[in-house]
């Protein structure tokens, strides 16, 4: 075991809540680019066309963004994506009553997946398995909504008012759902120690649910592949990817 590790160890086997903060670097090795890296979602597309008010003016634009949903393109519930090793550590962990949940930045459903209840996991930017209409509030999984799109329906509408139908997730110019961030709060408000996992903590609100705590002398170990915009602020800092880091983690936790 290598001193960081040890050190790593430490802090959370001594801590009897900790809290995991989760983004897009644990991820990347189920297959999922990142947002920015050369084959991110970035490189495919105008960011612009994610923000909700272009969304909502512009059949087409919907029409585009179901097809790639449809063909894969945006990882979405056809994809076929896995969790990785990474996130099959942390539910290990969960299981052992180590973690009090999970609070992450991706959209993928992978930490429930992995096998953590929906309640212990605050997505802050939503679910792309799951889809909504903008309208009445009326939701689906994204998989019959793709039907719907098989079927003839290129801009899929509401069956019950006939309003919009979009992911789950949070596009630029909507406010988090309140109900994760809440779930998040009261999470990192009784959080012994943290534990980030391939987050480079630069994508805000999000980042402060750990990132406030740590300010106010609670541990913080970072796994990530490169630096964060806060490494000064870590207990500890495990470089790495996580698929490799988190097993031998959670392997000398559960002894």
């Amino acid at each position: 075991m290598t001193e960081e590790l040890q050190a790593a160890y430490a802090i959370l086997e001594s801590a009897h809540r900790v809290l995991v903060f989760t983004g897009a670097g644990i991820s990347t090795e189920s297959g999922i680019p990142d947002f920015r890296g050369p084959d991110g979602l970035w490189s495919k597309v105008d960011p612009e066309d994610f923000t909700i008010r272009r969304y909502l003016a512009n059949p087409a634009l919907r029409e585009r963004g179901w097809r790639m949903h449809l063909d894969g393109e945006l990882w979405g519930a056809r994809a076929g994506i896995l969790p990785n090793p990474a996130h099959l550590a942390i539910a290990e962990m969960w299981r052992a009553g180590i973690l009090s949940g999970v609070v992450t930045q991706n959209i993928d459903g992978l930490h429930q997946e992995a096998g953590i209840p929906d309640d212990h996991v605050a997505e802050l930017h939503g679910n792309i398995r799951r889809s909504n209409c903008v309208e009445c509030g009326e939701d689906w999984e994204t998989a019959e909504v793709l039907s719907w799109v098989e079927e003839g329906a290129a801009d899929p509408r509401c069956p019950e008012c006939g309003g919009v139908v979009k992911t789950s997730t949070v596009m630029f110019g909507e406010s988090l759902p309140m109900n994760e961030w809440t779930t998040a709060l009261v999470m990192a408000a009784s959080a012994e120690a943290l534990l980030v996992v391939g987050s480079t903590l630069g994508v805000y609100p999000a980042a402060d649910i750990v990132l406030d705590p740590a300010r106010n002398g609670v541990p913080m170990v970072i796994v990530n592949l490169g630096p964060t915009e806060h490494d000064h602020l870590a207990a500890v800092k495990l470089e790495g990817r996580a698929g490799t880091v988190l097993p031998e983690l959670a392997t000398a936790l559960l002894g």
